[in-house]
């Protein structure tokens, strides 16, 4: 709004300075160089007196010149000032708070990079109402996401201040997406030594990064262009499930989610089997798998044993998935 209100007073202003210097040329027969000089100390209200209108006519124009022009100039000047100190408080005020939220967080998520892979990242944390922080290098990115009311961090994420500003410590989980496998193994390795317990997802390029990004600390590493590949060939020959599948994980319209639900051991569901259990009847939702001790458990049969620590893989609506998870979270 101020943008716009600045650039249309900068072209009256002109406007009405072209109008002055034409007239002091035409009424007073002045030079182009000496009726701009009129001109300008005559907006500028200094009027040194050594060029003077000495005509009627131009006696007048010069009181509306004066009227208008310096009006026009007061008020560019008052605009230009407004948006300064606006904007510098508005800057100032902004970060504070913006600091202020991301030194509250506590169990959030902290995104390093903010380019096409990071982008993607951001948006699907927004979407699941996850707590986060993004770091991001860049300049324009990082005002950007300012801009968008994302909490943002602008620095380097290799540097382990950058990482405790965004309170790496307390975090549960780390995103490296990076565009360099170098940069990325540098954040996974200064993340883990920060939080040994934290999570970690590195984005990697080339196959041989994998290896040093687990040697480095990372849970699970992604290749982007892997992953693009695969899902390009599921879209040509198995349209239909890329298409449930695409709905199930990104489409916010449909109700339907699949969950990780993690049995505590005070939990009721213990020691009961699913038909005992009848998570089908009462949730409404299919296990489609358990993890137990590092093993995975597909399609369980009803008379599977719910044990304490199992991580059971759920497909059904959201409502009743958040009642199951509470069930098996009830201490």
């Amino acid at each position: 709004m101020y943008l716009d209100r600045l650039k249309v007073s900068l072209i009256f202003f002109i406007g009405i300075l072209i109008v002055g210097i034409i007239g002091f040329m035409a009424l007073e027969n002045l030079s182009f160089y000496d009726a701009t000089y009129l001109a300008v100390v005559t907006i500028a209200t200094v009027g040194f007196g050594d060029i003077v209108p000495k005509t009627s006519a131009g006696r007048m124009f010069t009181c509306l010149f004066i009227i208008i022009g310096v009006g026009m100039a007061y008020y560019t000047f008052t605009l230009v000032i407004s948006m300064s100190i606006e904007g510098r408080l508005k800057d100032f005020f902004g970060r504070k708070g913006m600091n202020r939220r991301i030194a509250s967080l506590d169990n959030h998520i902290i995104v390093c990079g903010a380019g096409k892979v990071g982008g993607n990242v951001i948006q699907r944390l927004q979407d699941e109402r996850q707590a986060f922080v993004v770091i991001e290098k860049d300049l324009e990115l990082y005002e950007q996401l300012c801009e968008e009311k994302v909490l943002t961090i602008h620095g380097d994420a290799t540097l382990d201040e950058i990482l405790l500003q965004a309170g790496v410590k307390r975090a549960k989980g780390l995103i490296t997406a990076l565009s360099h496998d170098a940069d990325n193994v540098y954040v996974t390795l200064t993340g883990k030594s920060l939080n040994p317990e934290m999570t970690i997802v590195a984005r990697a390029d080339r196959a041989e990064a994998e290896e040093k990004l687990r040697r480095a600390g990372a849970t699970t590493v992604i290749f982007p262009s892997v992953m693009g590949g695969r899902q390009m060939v599921s879209a040509m020959i198995k349209p239909v499930i890329m298409d449930f599948v695409e709905n199930l994980f990104y489409n916010q319209e449909l109700h339907m989610d699949i969950a990780e639900v993690t049995v505590q051991p005070a939990s009721p569901l213990v020691g009961k089997n699913f038909i005992e259990n009848d998570i089908k009847g009462r949730f409404n939702s299919i296990v489609v798998a358990i993890k137990r001790d590092n093993k995975l458990i597909t399609n369980p049969p009803g008379t599977q044993v719910i044990i304490a620590g199992d991580i059971m893989i759920v497909l059904g609506q959201r409502t009743t998935l958040s009642e199951l998870n509470e069930l098996a979270l009830a201490k």
